[in-house]
């Protein structure tokens, strides 16, 4: 597999960038490459098994969703899927943004995430975890994971499963089963082939109430770990992702990047739990969305030429990139189940599952393909120059079941570009910025809209942005940048109807600070400082606030460890914290979500059984249960889990 430094990525535009180095140092600039990268990674988000640190995650970059963007890679290469990927599949992934995005070929203005497959090495390998809780669910949960090489490194399989029967942090509970499984086949020294597969279920995962306030006034606190929902709402979904890589070296510096992937996804039945106008005193108006049989399968994938060469202290890299994704999806028909008016935190209180019938399913389509170049160039050690440009092509069509409603078709043929370069002001400071213009999809009507499961057209987005690296020392390293990206911006409008009301602006301050403290102690830290607004008609004529809904102007993040023994010891503890401001609870703007905070502490212990490197890794979430609210896009408010326990043994052969 190749490393984090020799991966190139595609974004929604084309364009290059250079990983600056810790202070350029040539005497030391390729080592310095490698901790640049690696700091980056950390400080901007990574995700390991259920570990995560970092100030951005998946679901939450700058104020926005690379995966709702459709800003998906695997190993490099663009996939499209929705939903989630088996945690079988995947040894991690990384958040591709801002410093940590530069050296990529082609990136995202919303940001990326880069998922890493599973794959067989020359070793063999097994790794087994039992553990109290997830992640996110609680309850026992058990998995495997296996490397066998067959042939040295030249062929070899991987393959692993996970089982669980969980109860959530709000109550309820479901089952979640996934398995994955890979081949590797490496003739030659730069040619490798992967073949994968992998299925990912939660079953019967009832759904949990969503909170939507009446007015000005906060929803009143709930008990937490107590299911407030209705045990008729079950759930089952199913979704999978098989698709192949190659990585050919035809020698001279030539090499190809290829892949191709299948993924699929179905729900039934299918239930949202909305609990509208909640008072302070704890009634609501509660409506159930209970729909069935929605689907959708994408086939994606991305054909890439490289080209690389030397030319003294330059080194260049070209890259010609053909990708493309045929999707299609049914989705409408739901129905809209009254349950009438009362408590919110009496369940009981609820009439039992009323006879429904679901109408006919729309169908949406889309066809997309885009080229282009990208070109980078490299003076080690001094400075870097990445420049980028594609041509697209894109159709969406929606067949609606619905005779009285007209069938929409878009057309865009975007032109997408990126220009980012980096500059040594010295042995320890480097300048970067860039700037980019990309095409990304538009988030789905929520549940609450009365278009629901209607996805817009695909939306342009610019980015800028710009910045320091400061190297404090060998192992220490600040980043400190600005930027502002600008889209398109979708939410209810006073009929409840999702559609673009008018343009959001998001702009910003980022500082990050990774490294090493001291022999054995460790801090991956975030600071964000956004400024986001919204501009357009609908704010001047007074429907909707300028603030966009849910986005929080103010987020801290630290991860700080320690490790005995300068850092090789056998026991080690870490701290999480994090704090987010307060965030409009409204499109009105008329209310606003409590600022909320969250602590983790957690330990390792190592140790040898037998043959076997075992790790006790015990971790209280939430330590001083607080009780914060999340705030969806759409509005809705869900409690923070409450304080838990978490245990696991790991052991690796």
């Amino acid at each position: 597999m190749a490393s984090h430094s020799a991966r190139r990525v595609l974004g929604s535009g084309f364009a290059l960038a250079l990983i600056p180095a810790a202070g350029f140092a040539p005497a030391h600039a390729q080592q310095a490459e490698q901790n640049a990268a690696t700091q980056s990674d950390d400080a901007f988000g990574r995700t390991v098994g259920n570990e995560r640190s970092g100030l951005y995650s998946g679901d939450d970059v700058r104020g926005f969703s690379p995966g709702e963007a459709g800003n998906n890679r695997m190993e490099g290469l663009y996939i499209d899927f929705s939903g989630f990927l088996s945690s079988r599949l995947t040894e991690g992934s990384t958040v591709r943004v801002g410093l940590a995005a530069q050296r990529y070929p082609f990136p995202a203005p919303s940001g990326l995430i880069d998922y890493e497959l599973f794959t067989p090495g020359a070793q063999s390998e097994l790794h087994v975890e039992i553990d109290s809780a997830g992640s996110v669910a609680r309850g026992p949960g058990f998995q495997v994971n296996a490397k066998l090489p067959i042939a040295g490194e030249r062929f070899g399989i991987a393959a692993g499963f996970a089982v669980r029967d969980a109860t959530r942090p709000e109550g309820g509970e479901h089952h979640f089963r996934t398995w994955a499984a890979s081949a590797a086949f490496r003739p030659a020294q730069g040619t490798e082939f992967l073949l994968f597969a992998s299925d990912f279920r939660t079953l019967s995962f009832e759904a949990r109430p969503n909170y939507f306030p009446a007015d000005t006034a906060l929803p009143p606190q709930v008990e937490r770990a107590k299911f407030l929902g209705l045990d008729w709402t079950g759930t089952d979904s199913v979704g999978q992702v098989h698709g192949a890589l190659a990585r050919v070296a035809l020698g001279e510096g030539w090499r190809v990047h290829a892949g191709l992937f299948l993924a699929r996804r179905r729900m039934h039945p299918s239930f949202a739990d909305l609990l509208l106008g909640v008072t302070p005193a704890g009634e609501a108006r509660r409506v159930v969305i209970a729909d069935d049989g929605n689907r959708e399968s994408s086939l994606s994938g991305e054909f890439r030429l490289i080209r690389e060469w030397q030319s003294g202290a330059l080194s260049h890299t070209l890259t010609a990139s053909v990708r493309g994704r045929s999707k299609e999806r049914l989705f409408g028909g739901a129905v809209a189940l009254q349950l009438g008016t009362g408590p919110i935190a009496d369940p009981l209180f609820w009439p039992a599952r009323p006879a429904y019938s679901l109408g006919p399913k729309s169908t949406d389509t889309v066809r997309q393909l885009a080229g282009g170049l990208s070109y980078n160039l490299l003076w080690q050690g001094r400075a870097s120059l990445d420049i980028g440009v594609s041509q697209g092509t894109y159709t969406k069509r929606i067949d609606f079941a619905d005779p009285a409603l007209a069938d929409p078709v878009s057309r865009d043929r975007p032109l997408l570009w990126n220009v980012s370069a980096s500059v040594s002001l010295g042995r320890n400071v480097i300048a970067f910025a860039s700037m980019s213009r990309g095409q990304e999809d538009a988030v789905i009507a929520p549940e609450v809209a009365v278009n629901r499961a209607e996805a817009p057209p695909a939306i342009r987005t610019r980015q800028f942005e710009a910045g320091l690296r400061i190297a404090l020392g060998r192992h220490l390293a600040l980043v400190a940048g600005a930027f502002e990206i600008s889209r398109p911006y979708y939410n209810l409008d006073a009929g409840s109807r999702f559609r673009e009301l008018g343009r959001l602006t998001n702009r910003g301050l980022e500082f990050s600070l990774t490294g090493q403290l001291a022999p054995g102690l460790s801090l991956v830290g975030g600071l964000l400082l956004a400024d986001p607004s919204i501009a357009g008609e609908a704010v001047a004529s007074g429907q909707i606030g300028k603030r966009p809904v849910g986005q929080a102007r103010r987020r801290i993040v630290a991860n700080l460890e320690w490790r005995g023994q300068g850092g090789k010891g056998p026991l080690s503890f870490d701290l999480y914290g994090e704090a987010i401001s307060s965030r409009t609870g409204n499109v009105a703007n008329t209310l606003v979500a409590p600022p909320r905070s969250n602590i983790n502490l957690g330990a390792r212990y190592r140790f040898d059984l037998a043959k076997a490197k075992m790790i006790l890794r015990p971790q209280i979430t939430n330590l001083f249960n607080s009780y914060g609210w999340q705030v969806s896009p759409a509005g809705g408010f869900l409690y923070t889990p409450d304080r838990h326990v978490v245990v696991s043994l790991i052991s690796n052969w």
